[in-house]
């Protein structure tokens, strides 16, 4: 007798619940999630309580490029930039995801170190997301790190878009720490006009018009990106990670979200942190990160394993949240 959808759900939720950590792990991973030596001993060349800029340059993105891309922002919803930060900053990044992940924690926790935190803030992409979300714009602490198996088949999220009402005021930024291939499962899109009919669709479970799927499967768009560029998205376009059709090397790269200074913000969203102010404390980013953690199960189930030690990390720096002073009021 071939099981049923619901059968098959609840083997896989119990197998998850099996593979949580134990509560002596739990305890374990909890002391050394706030011993920030720890951390600088996984990773000697990386910060933490730095300026995590390094000696490896500035970021760069040519006048012609940020002009061309705010145009494409503005008129599909998205943009892409090649090659904007150093390889020798990528490279050290991409390090930290290995040493965190190689410690047995997901790689989010690759957000403890200043050079996540500090990657946006280079002077030239600065002026560009100024550009694309207004004077005075504002980081939130939605943050995550990705780690997606160079193994056939392995796909990264599936279609979802990250803030639908974000309008103008929102703006998404995916950054690659390793080459991002259509053989590999680079990104795909949907652009703006497209998305949101699509979207709708699958958030109330409604069947597609051929017309409609057929007009989406030619307007979808790859963006392949190697590592160090920048792309990134409106809160309302449809994105996806693709599926591996064969790429040997795994899929690392960082997302980052900001908003327009007086825009509403979700619960989600808040704290909100000023790009131009110091970085955020050591007990802020490890609420954001588990903040995400939280979250995220709903695309890498995987995670659950981590939601004890999560929950826990999670209340602890609750105080660190509130710490922070926001002017947006909360929608």
């Amino acid at each position: 007798m071939r099981a049923s959808p619901e059968q098959l759900a609840a083997a896989v939720q119990a197998l998850l619940k099996q593979s949580e950590l134990s509560p002596e792990d739990t305890e374990r991973r909890i002391e050394e999630a706030f011993d920030v030596d720890r951390w600088r001993r996984l990773a000697p060349f990386a910060t933490i309580g730095g300026d995590g800029d390094g000696d490896d340059g500035p970021a760069h993105i040519s006048d012609t490029d940020a002009a061309r891309e705010k145009r494409r922002l503005d008129g599909e919803g998205y943009f892409r930039l090649s090659q904007v930060f150093a390889p020798a900053r990528i490279a050290r990044m991409r390090r930290i995801v290995e040493a965190v992940r190689a410690d047995g924690w997901p790689v989010a926790f690759a957000f403890v170190f200043d050079e996540f935190w500090s990657i946006a803030r280079s002077p030239q992409v600065a002026s560009f997301l100024e550009s694309a979300v207004g004077e005075g714009y504002l980081q939130n602490t939605v943050v995550w790190a990705h780690w997606v198996a160079g193994e056939r088949r392995v796909a990264g999220w599936g279609p979802h878009d990250d803030y639908r009402e974000g309008g103008d005021a929102f703006l998404s930024a995916w950054i690659p720490l390793s080459d991002a291939t259509v053989e590999n499962g680079c990104m795909f899109l949907l652009p703006a006009g497209v998305s949101r009919e699509i979207s709708d669709a699958i958030d109330t479970d409604r069947p597609l018009s051929p017309r409609v799927v057929r007009a989406a499967l030619q307007d979808v768009i790859a963006l392949p990106a190697a590592a160090g560029a920048m792309i990134g998205w409106r809160g309302n376009i449809l994105h996806w990670g693709g599926a591996n059709a064969g790429g040997a090397e795994p899929r690392l790269s960082l997302a980052i979200e900001f908003r327009a200074q007086d825009a509403r913000t979700s619960k989600f969203e808040r704290p909100l942190i000023d790009p131009r102010a110091p970085l955020p404390s050591f007990r802020l980013r490890l609420f954001a990160i588990t903040k995400a953690l939280r979250e995220y199960t709903k695309f890498e189930p995987l995670l659950l394993r981590y939601l004890p030690l999560t929950e826990r990390i999670f209340d602890e720096t609750s105080d660190a949240s509130a710490a922070v002073s926001n002017p947006p009021p909360a929608s």
